[in-house]
């Protein structure tokens, strides 16, 4: 079972989850949550990458006030939503601010990366087409040759009062004691806090998760680390913008 912290160990913590809080009369939040499926393919990805769904897309950065009737309307243009699967911390509930949106079309999802930063609920939204990932047999072993520091996508500019790293392609066997040997090994810092994504019905890693630190130096030492093979696999790493708890 993955970990949220050290102290989490010894008193019980929060495993991390995608879906929404209670708003609607469905579980999570009156949406249906559906696990990204990862479509099979011939050959593995290349060491880092994976391809990419024409319909599902990432949205980050959402304000707490969020709810699917919101974020249809705010994406009318651009095509129909299918499906929103929001992501939550599985035992605190604590909405993560962050979802993938299904559209009907390719098209529609086309569009909704094509409107990256606009602003919803006064916050604006990254929005990139999401990554399907897998873990198979002929992935892992392309990714054992890859050796050094992999070429890693740039982050994107630190949102004022951030101090969580989001960390994606991440090993499925990763766990809390893996991660912080990795950050102390390679940067010299530890996260205070560790949360990791899985899906809400089947119980499965998402390869994602996010890593808090107590101050600038601590984040900025850590995120030096995007690219860096971590477990056989570049992680790729971004600023995570702080909740809005008002």
């Amino acid at each position: 079972e993955k970990r949220k912290s050290r102290d989490d160990a010894e008193g019980g913590g929060a495993n991390g989850d995608e879906k929404r809080p209670k708003v609607h009369d469905d579980d999570d939040g009156g949406l249906k949550v559906h696990g990204t499926k990862s479509a099979s393919s011939g050959a593995a990805p290349a060491p880092g990458t994976f391809p990419t769904s024409n319909t599902h897309v990432y949205m980050g950065n959402l304000a707490w006030t969020i709810d699917e009737k919101a974020l249809k309307e705010a994406f009318k243009d651009c095509g129909e939503v299918a499906s929103v699967n929001w992501f939550e911390e599985k035992a605190t509930g604590k909405f993560l601010g962050a979802g993938v949106v299904e559209f009907t079309t390719p098209e529609g999802a086309a569009a909704a990366v094509k409107a990256s930063g606009r602003v919803i609920h006064s916050r604006e939204t990254p929005i990139r087409f999401w990554e399907k990932r897998g873990n198979t047999a002929e992935e892992r072993a392309e990714q054992r040759k890859t050796q050094g520091k992999a070429e890693a996508k740039p982050m994107g500019e630190k949102p004022p009062g951030c101090y969580t790293l989001f960390m994606g392609n991440l090993n499925f066997q990763i766990d809390d004691d893996a991660i912080w040997k990795f950050f102390k090994d390679n940067a010299g810092v530890e996260p205070t806090t560790v949360r990791w994504l899985t899906n809400k019905d089947t119980g499965e890693f998402r390869g994602v998760g996010f890593a808090d630190f107590a101050d600038d130096e601590a984040l900025e030492a850590a995120a030096k680390l995007n690219g860096t093979p971590c477990m056989g696999r570049p992680i790729r790493m971004d600023y995570q913008a702080p909740s809005n708890r008002g």
